[in-house]
């Protein structure tokens, strides 16, 4: 059945009787309707890949007023020609399309037989078809299939870019502008995939029905591969509805703050900054706002993030069973934060599938009475620690009223949300909210995996899947796929297996190997400069992610010194996190730590200090099941961290990598010439 965009909830008696005749078309036609429809002459297009385009009109006007046979012609019969000049004009900045757009306008209170008096008259002056309600409900999809016609790209930009503007992609933001280079002086255009906007138009208005139902919001998800647009779907659909209701709340959730950053910078760049009714925050950055509003006080937590550590080495000494280290039950008091644990006996209940090492009864205790423990200490001083800010808002249920509240909630990255946050974000929703997430199963690291059915959220029926990758190339997919597979264990139920049909099929990402972890930074120093001096490259570009084993602040200070002060914005950097070095429109080459570089892209990206995301030996210590979640973690992190790049992946070593992982990339030796260079 062909795609209707946006879904038609609302129709009249006339509009039902189309969409049944254009609900016969096959799977590959898309019927799209301008949310502005007095901005256009047609009612609708029917858009095929390969057959072209056709605008299609809903003339309601009587031939007793359009008879050409009429001694005096009729008001009525001057504006519908008026109309059909306009229709003649469609997709063309000057006068008739060149090609001559398709046009079908469907006389609705006419017979076949005027239909087609009207029809002689109009079709040598206007290029349109005019038909009958009968002829367009009997012939149907044969009637629409015939009368489909290709457009050049210009002419389709064009039809886009007018009548839907709201899903152009400013250049700024996709990596694909760096593919496409132009000779002549036509500049090349971005949008949205038919898929891309059909999700990002979900639901723009809760149809009546639901509205009635008892439950007190709607939720969608869409699953997407890496470079599925994703976060495109989210800001898109976050600014359409921002537009289309004004004195709406929209939020705007984002995982971490590099990307929020980013992201706002960008807007900055082609819009001048946000509505006035949407925000684009972290969710810590927000929760941190609406526990202010809760309890009336801001939360303090603590500066040094080494201070909660502390208390829990120091506490562990009253429980010298527990075998687990001190980091494993850090994130344990997180989890039990996060999962909204209450008491001791939820918490010897509670699953903990996926925590990667495991307790028994008795130690369950005794990290229970740890978690009391640590929250005493941290609560004497006045503080809390960040996982408890969500869940003091929880349960602080006669307080809930204060809490912002929002027509409609997007959360980006949404794998790695807990069940907490999603409690927050679900109190927060204005009656009959809607809530949109975007997620990625393939990259959820940072949070254990858990069902959306345990984090409260029924999205049965409601979910959409994204396989097709925009971002990047087909290579750098099947590489990154390929190491998921070989390094992690994989998740049948929630993977996501790409669809690389169509892809741009790009070039292997490229392994240098190099003597030190200094010879890797200089390699990627000059390398950068390289490409930037001799293939005219802009910095903005580029994208540097380091893991823990590189030398984050000689990186900087080198990449400074190379390019100019200022030039380099570190997202991690405490000056640097929500604005670049120099303000905003600049070209910068950004960096940032591997941990929170989710969501960022580049064209060009270099990887460096990932060593030991590469290792398949064991550590000592962990136990089998330990040693797997370990891979599988280390799996989707490097999954993340290819994924980012959209035409060109190096990965800069100065240790050696199974056989495995290197007949996944093209090799480099660190004597020879560049790869960028050969």
């Amino acid at each position: 059945m062909a795609t209707f965009i946006p879904e038609w909830h609302k129709a009249s008696g006339r509009e039902l009787h189309v969409k049944r005749v254009l609900s016969t078309l096959d799977d590959e036609h898309r019927v799209r309707r301008p949310l502005r429809p007095r901005s256009c002459p047609a009612d609708m297009f029917v858009e095929h890949r390969a057959k072209g385009w056709l605008a299609v009109a809903l003339s309601p006007v009587p031939f007793c007023e359009l008879d050409p046979a009429q001694l005096f012609a009729h008001e009525q019969r001057g504006q519908f020609e008026q109309r059909l000049a306009q229709l003649q004009c469609l997709g063309s900045r000057a006068g008739p399309a060149a090609n001559g757009m398709a046009v079908l306008v469907v006389m609705w209170t006419c017979s076949t037989a005027e239909a087609r008096v009207l029809n002689r008259e109009v079709i040598g002056r206007y290029g349109v078809r005019l038909v009958s309600r009968e002829q367009f409900v009997e012939l149907g999809a044969k009637l629409v299939n015939g009368l489909l016609t290709p457009v050049p790209e210009d002419v389709e930009q064009h039809l886009l870019g007018t009548y839907f503007p709201e899903t152009e992609i400013p250049a700024i933001c996709t990596t694909r502008r760096f593919v496409r280079r132009e000779n002549g002086a036509r500049l090349t255009r971005f949008f949205l995939d038919h898929e891309q906007e059909w999700a990002a138009k979900l639901d723009l208005e809760m149809p009546h029905e639901l509205r009635e139902a008892t439950f007190d919001f709607s939720v969608r998800l869409v699953n997407g591969v890496a470079g599925s647009g994703k976060t495109l779907i989210a800001i898109h659909r976050a600014l359409l509805l921002a537009e289309l209701f004004p004195r709406q709340r929209i939020l705007l959730l984002i995982h971490n703050t590099p990307v929020v950053a980013d992201l706002k910078e960008r807007l900055h760049r082609t819009r001048g900054g946000l509505p006035a009714n949407l925000e684009m925050s972290t969710f810590f950055a927000w929760i941190h706002q609406q526990w202010r509003r809760t309890f009336g006080t801001y939360p303090k937590v603590p500066d040094d993030p080494r201070l909660v550590m502390g208390l829990v080495q120091h506490h562990r000494m009253r429980c010298p069973q527990l075998q687990a280290s001190d980091a494993q039950l850090l994130a344990e008091l997180a989890f039990i934060d996060d999962a909204l644990i209450l008491d001791e006996a939820a918490y010897l209940a509670a699953g903990r599938s996926g925590r990667r090492f495991a307790l028994r009864a008795s130690e369950r205790s005794q990290v229970w009475a740890l978690h009391q423990a640590v929250t005493q200490s941290l609560q004497r001083s006045g503080l809390l620690s960040w996982s408890a800010l969500p869940r003091g808002i929880c349960l602080a249920e006669g307080r809930h009223r204060a809490l912002q509240r929002y027509d409609h909630i997007l959360v980006d990255e949404a794998q790695f949300f807990a069940p907490s946050w999603f409690q927050v974000v679900k109190l927060s929703l204005a009656a009959h909210g809607q809530l949109f997430l975007c997620a990625d199963p393939n990259q959820g690291f940072l949070r254990n995996r858990l069902s959306w059915k345990s984090a409260g959220l029924d999205v049965a029926g409601r979910t959409k899947r994204l396989r097709r990758s925009y971002r990047t190339t087909r290579a750098i997919l099947e590489a990154s796929t390929a190491v998921l597979g070989a390094l992690g264990q994989g998740d049948a139920e929630d993977g996501l297996e790409p669809d690389f049909a169509g892809m741009d099929p790009g070039t292997r990402p490229v392994l240098v190997y190099t003597d030190s972890p200094q010879d890797t930074l200089d390699r990627v120093v000059d390398e950068i400069a390289a490409l930037s001096r001799e293939k005219r490259i802009p910095l903005g570009a580029f994208l540097v992610l380091y893991g823990a084993n590189a030398n984050r602040r000689a990186l900087h200070a080198q990449l400074s010194r190379r390019f100019g002060a200022g030039s380099v914005w570190w997202f991690n950097e405490r000056q640097q996190k929500k604005e670049p070095p120099l303000g905003h429109g600049r070209d910068y080459l950004r960096m940032a730590y591997l941990d929170t570089a989710t969501g960022l892209e580049g064209a060009i990206v270099f990887l460096i200090g990932m060593e030991e995301l590469f290792s398949c030996g064991r550590v000592a210590g962990l136990g089998d099941e330990e040693q797997a979640d370990r891979r599988e973690e280390n799996a989707r992190k490097l999954y993340m961290a290819m994924t980012r790049a959209g035409q060109k992946l190096f990965v800069v070593s100065s240790q050696r990598v199974s056989a495995e992982m290197e007949a996944l990339f093209d090799g480099a030796d660190h004597e020879d010439l560049a790869p960028c260079r050969r």
